[in-house]
């Protein structure tokens, strides 16, 4: 199917299936492993996904950017911390933060996996680099927030106690 542009181009995107497993490789040096199931490049920039699991405790630090998230709880239990609020979520719960807004989320104590939604596709990136630091061992606090102002991801500090 065709995808007009703002006028002058337009891009061609094509159905796809990717089955259990597969998927580029992203991570998060805290914990998490990670499959990009789609991306900006493949979705005309409307959304990324990426299925992650998470080990036990797994934390983010707390984090912003303009980017929508969209996590649906696969299996496990997950607290997330969104403006100042813990929000529980347990398999099959769902949770949406609005772009903008300070956050980030911990894996309970038997781990998880989810599903996470960013809407526009683009940041899902991020994660696809940081598993490529991981894997050249180039992952230090400057690289990150590196990569992560390159993604339009602001990292704050760890999250608070729960």
């Amino acid at each position: 199917m065709a995808v007009e542009g703002n006028g002058a181009t337009s891009r061609t995107l094509r159905p796809y299936v990717l089955a259990a497993g597969e998927g580029a490789m992203g991570a998060a040096p805290e914990g998490s492993v990670m499959r990009l199931k789609a991306s900006a490049e493949s979705t005309g920039g409307g959304l990324g996904l990426i299925e992650g699991v998470d080990a036990p405790g797994f934390a983010t630090p707390l984090h912003r950017h303009d980017v929508a998230e969209l996590w649906y709880i696969l299996d496990g239990h997950y607290d997330f911390y969104v403006a100042g609020e813990w929000l529980p979520a347990d398999a099959g719960g769902v949770v949406f933060v609005p772009g903008g807004l300070v956050h980030g989320l911990r894996a309970g104590p038997e781990g998880g996996r989810k599903l996470t939604m960013m809407i526009p596709g683009g940041s899902e990136g991020f994660f696809r680099d940081v598993h490529r630091a991981i894997e050249v061992d180039a992952v230090t606090p400057e690289k990150l927030r590196a990569l992560g102002a390159e993604y339009g991801i602001e990292l704050i500090g760890p999250l608070p106690e729960n």
